[in-house]
């Protein structure tokens, strides 16, 4: 944030000679920028640096200093629907860690939060955080008589991306903003299934020159020379791929590096598959092909990955292995390029969510 808070700081200055002379008030006026800060309750929990007093005023928290003892470093949580006025609050189920709605009756319960957005607002972060964790989607759909959270943006569009379920700890999206207040709202609705469910989600704004500010059209971004994607619900062979999303994740493209890698987490033959994508009719629907798939005829069914790279025709995978050969039964590093360096996903209706589908994935940056 560009707003810095301000500190009033009286001095009195006596002058020795002449002795008649009297003392004078000297005020300085100390600035800080409001950055981000880790709370000393909890390491991993971070707050807003501003003055004890406008901590007070938005309701937060004081959890240590900040700015060389000037600020407090600000946790600031929600509980209930409404707006979000404040960067950098955490959404919460009720009395979390502990879980709700596990024991019956249960209600179907709908809590919408806007976040304030404004014509500096070019973007808004949702970090899901810590046993974040909804009903599984019932063979790949959330929604309907399953929970569901559904994020939307204000004048822009997100893509095809409408709701997810599901375990969520570790993922994060960016929502795009043109300037329009609210900038974006989130939506948790809840069925009247039985099932403990817990929910911590952080909330960011990032202003149009913040070099936090995601490329345009990228719902998930990843910095580093090397890092792990994961998709969404992807908790074992527990969780399932989700359906209709289409979305790009992308990579910072480092300095002095020129393509990447993508690999499989785990191998095949490892107690949790890493590559599961898609399913293959010809199998009963639901069922995906055990075998690498490359190429948009083979993988037109159910849900693909596409990794751009400029020397290979159809760069669409599928299937039960991530390999560049088609029918290949082992794993095998995929490698893309471009100028931006991002991976599209694509699930519709037919994905079907078999149990344990989905990616696990690690990329690694490429020298030039």
């Amino acid at each position: 944030m560009k707003v810095t808070a301000c500190l009033l700081l009286l001095a009195s200055t006596a002058m020795a000679k002449p002795r008649e002379a009297k003392a004078f008030s000297l005020f300085s006026v100390v600035t800080f920028p409001n950055d981000e800060c880790t709370t000393v309750m909890d390491p991993t929990m971070r707050g807003l640096c501003i003055t004890a007093e406008e901590c007070t005023d938005q309701g937060g928290t004081a959890s240590g200093n900040c700015a060389s003892g000037f600020g407090v470093c600000c946790f600031t949580t929600v509980t209930e629907q409404g707006a979000i006025t404040n960067n950098v609050t955490y959404i919460q189920n009720e009395g979390f860690p502990t879980a709700v709605l596990g024991t019956a009756p249960v209600a179907e319960a709908t809590l919408m939060f806007t976040v304030e957005g404004g014509a500096n607002i070019c973007q808004v972060r949702f970090d899901f955080e810590s046993a974040t964790v909804f009903e599984q989607p019932a063979d790949g759909a959330c929604g309907g008589d399953v929970d569901e959270i559904i994020v939307a943006q204000t004048s822009t569009t997100i893509g095809s991306f409408t709701n997810i379920c599901g375990t969520l700890t570790g993922q994060h999206i960016y929502v795009e903003n043109d300037g329009a207040n609210p900038a974006a709202t989130l939506t948790i609705d809840t069925s009247d299934t039985v099932l403990a469910r817990t929910w911590k989600i952080l909330v960011r704004t990032i202003e149009c020159d913040s070099p936090a500010k995601a490329p345009g059209g990228c719902l998930q971004y990843f910095t580093g020379t090397s890092g792990n994607i994961v998709s969404f619900n992807k908790n074992g062979a527990n969780g399932a791929l989700i359906d209709n999303l289409l979305y790009n994740v992308c990579i910072r493209r480092e300095a002095g590096f020129c393509s990447y890698t993508v690999r499989e987490a785990r191998s095949a033959a490892g107690a949790v598959d890493a590559f599961l994508v898609g399913s293959d009719d010809a199998d009963g629907g639901g069922v995906v092909d055990p075998e690498a798939s490359v190429g948009l005829a083979n993988c037109a069914t159910g849900a693909f990955l596409v990794i751009p790279n400029s020397a290979v025709q159809g760069p669409e995978y599928c299937g039960g292995v991530l390999s560049n050969t088609n029918a290949d039964t082992l794993a095998s590093p995929v490698t893309g390029d471009g100028p931006q360096f991002q991976i599209r996903v694509v699930t519709t209706a037919a994905n079907a969510g078999a149990d344990g589908s989905g990616f696990d994935l690690i990329y690694a940056q490429n020298g030039c």
